[in-house]
């Protein structure tokens, strides 16, 4: 046994991978369910089908932010570095009111 302890986890940068992954599937996600409620809302209710074309542009702007930041950051992201980016949350909080008000808009009108 050596006695000196390992300065680094296991898997020292995939933590900052497996998050920078993790935001590249929310982007799909975020443009997946709202091309779903454009499908449903088309003819149905223009408030749904407004806020669910806002929802995808927001959710393409997090798709875009992920994208970049992957390709902008490689060394960061491998040594666990990657600061956070409080824009992508705050696009993606905004993309989840708008889907609630599309959904609702769907139930409701």
């Amino acid at each position: 046994m050596s006695g000196a302890s390992p300065s680094r986890p296991s898997d020292a940068g995939l933590a900052g991978e497996r998050t920078t992954l993790a935001w590249t599937r929310l982007g799909l996600a975020l443009l997946g369910i709202p091309a779903g409620v454009l499908a449903y809302a088309a003819g149905r209710s223009l408030l749904a089908f407004a806020a669910a074309v806002v929802a995808m542009v927001l959710g393409l702007g997090v798709l875009v932010g992920s994208l970049r930041r992957q390709r902008a950051d490689p060394d960061h992201i491998a040594e666990g570095t990657l600061a956070p980016v409080a824009n992508m949350i705050v696009i993606t909080g905004a993309c989840v009111v708008m889907l609630t008000i599309s959904g609702a808009a769907l139930v409701v009108l």
